[in-house]
């Protein structure tokens, strides 16, 4: 059992397609009809497309009809928030071609280093078009995506309900301080991290800041609800705590 990929719910295919291009992912085949998934979606029409980046895949979405778009008011510190964390060995030049693309800045002042006790990682975060969020992090070794990190009001319940996908807490810390500030965009940001992990495949990071439960409660087919993929159980959709959705395959 592991996370197998990110699926996403973007409004335009072709768009997106060419913005994940230009952050390092490849297209894999072309865009194919998925009429099993758009059956468990509750939609007329679902078209889908592969892309990977090093050994990791995610998957773009676009549905007929389309669900609600993101809310451009949601913060980066509220339970729909999830982004995908991808690995560049330049940071600086990726984040240059990803506002190029069309990024949507949610870091402060650019790329921002972080102290030793927060892991001492050159980060970026950003939102797609769509207003998806995503990081860059600086690493020279690896490609692909590191995790997903999602927001949570209650770190041991979401660890419990990941458990049942092979997901096992490998780290817990508490990030703070004038660097985590700008790298989220807002002050103060103290979020409390559960990474978890399975023996394959990304991760998956539990952000806690401290909140009380500003939920949405997203449709399937929303632009914001993403999916977790996940290997293993019984096939369905389902959604954590919090509301975001996991798909068993």
């Amino acid at each position: 059992m592991a996370i197998l990929r990110v699926a996403r719910n973007v409004s335009n295919l072709e768009r997106l397609t060419a913005f994940y291009i230009a952050l390092g992912f490849q297209p894999q085949g072309q865009v194919e009809e998925d009429a099993a998934l758009a059956a468990l979606l509750g939609v007329v029409r679902v078209q889908s497309l592969m892309m990977t980046i090093g050994s990791y895949e995610i998957e773009l979405t676009q549905t007929t009809p389309m669900g609600a778009l993101y809310p451009r008011q949601a913060g980066a510190n509220i339970p729909l928030f999830q982004h995908i964390a991808v690995l560049t060995p330049a940071i600086s030049i990726a984040a240059a071609r990803a506002l190029s693309a069309g990024a949507l800045p949610i870091s402060q002042g650019g790329p921002v280093r972080l102290p030793p006790a927060s892991g001492n990682m050159v980060a970026w975060k950003f939102r797609d078009p769509d207003h998806h969020p995503l990081e860059f992090l600086e690493c020279k070794a690896e490609t692909g995506y590191d995790h997903s990190g999602i927001v949570v009001t209650n770190n041991a319940t979401t660890t419990a309900f990941y458990s049942k996908f092979g997901l096992k807490p490998v780290h817990s810390q508490t990030n703070k301080g004038p660097e985590q500030d700008k790298l989220d965009g807002f002050a103060p940001s103290a979020p409390h991290i559960t990474t978890l992990r399975a023996a394959t495949g990304p991760g998956l990071e539990l952000l806690n800041y401290g909140g009380t439960g500003h939920h949405h409660m997203l449709a399937p087919v929303d632009i914001a609800a993403d999916r977790l993929v996940v290997s293993g159980g019984a096939s369905g959709l389902l959604q954590d705590p919090d509301g975001h959705w996991t798909l068993q395959v």
